[in-house]
């Protein structure tokens, strides 16, 4: 028999296979490689270690700042951190406020410049403050002037030195003002695309709040970066923690000495302005307080009060005891 098969032997095969018998077996190749995203626009240069110990440095500096500017202003401040970013600088300059008080600022032996930005309302408070009203501000957002410039110079000056001491553990740095601008636009400390870090800080005076800004470039921070780690933040020397000790007493001193004002409200009463303009030498005003009523004490102009006090007699002054205070 022959092994060549004829055409209808092959057909006859053929007809005989059903291909939807044939099982076929997909291969697939689980990849198990992890990808992570990575954005070429803003690259990771800081580690999460050193942006760590740079915030510890920074609650420290916010924490002295606070209370050095409450004894100025003789009135409550709170400065605490809200975040801390890397980005490009051409995204912080997008994101500052047209026209802010823009410090630009040197840390020898620190390499280029970093920045100071204090929101309107923020400076606005602290200058008012300054010169003895409410620190309520202005609703015109508007550039300094000169005298204004001037006192915005001296607190500056004053966040740099507490910036000083709190970067004392890392290095001896000497930060110095430069310069105060209020467009951002003409800030090229950087070119647009280098990163910086970017601390951002909420400042709260009494019932006034905004926002400031820290804008150190990687260049400014570079030569710091190796020293930037937990580690080395908590490896203080007896005579560091000594200095931190007596830096701690001078500044508790200087609270303890500040001098405030105490108004006692005997009472209110609301007048209308007819009432008002009639009124003249020995009318009475009768007050709504009776004789066995505590008084209200206030501290400075805050509106609310702190004590309530009895009033009486020292010597031949008169004068108060205080009986209660107010719960935050």
């Amino acid at each position: 028999m022959s092994d060549i098969l004829s055409q209808d032997e092959i057909d006859a095969l053929l007809n005989a296979l059903d291909v939807s018998d044939i099982q076929i077996e997909e291969t697939t190749h689980a990849d198990t490689r992890r990808v992570k995203e990575y954005d070429f626009k803003r690259p990771d240069k800081f580690s999460k270690d050193q942006i760590r110990t740079l915030f510890m440095v920074m609650e420290s500096f916010a924490r002295s700042w606070s209370t050095l500017l409450a004894g100025k202003l003789r009135s409550l401040v709170y400065l605490e951190i809200v975040s801390i970013d890397q980005l490009p600088y051409e995204e912080f300059i997008r994101s500052t406020f047209t026209p802010s008080v823009i410090a630009i600022f040197s840390a020898s032996p620190l390499k280029g410049n970093a920045i100071i930005d204090i929101s309107p309302p923020v400076a606005f408070s602290l200058i008012e403050r300054l010169v003895g009203g409410t620190g309520g501000g202005t609703t015109k957002v508007r550039e300094l002037t000169e005298i204004e410039e001037a006192l915005m110079e001296n607190v500056v000056t004053d966040a740099l030195r507490i910036l000083k001491n709190a970067m004392g553990e890392i290095i001896q740095a000497n930060p110095r003002l430069e310069d105060i601008e209020y467009n951002p636009q003409y800030l090229q400390i950087v070119p647009p695309s280098e990163i910086i870090l970017f601390v951002s800080f909420e400042m709260k005076i009494d019932d006034n709040r905004g926002m400031v800004g820290l804008c150190l470039p990687y260049l400014f921070l570079e030569p710091i970066l190796p020293d930037l780690s937990t580690e080395r933040f908590f490896r203080r020397a007896p005579e560091e923690e000594d200095e931190q000790q007596k830096r701690s007493e001078v500044i508790l001193r200087n609270l303890r000495s500040t001098q405030m004002d105490l108004k006692v409200e005997i009472g209110r009463v609301e007048l209308d302005v007819e009432e008002v303009l009639g009124l003249s030498a020995g009318d009475v005003i009768t007050l709504p307080t009776r004789l066995n009523h505590l008084f209200k004490v206030h501290l400075g102009d805050d509106p609310k009060p702190r004590f309530l006090a009895r009033p009486g007699l020292i010597g031949r002054y008169k004068g108060i005891e205080i009986m209660d205070y107010f719960e935050e």
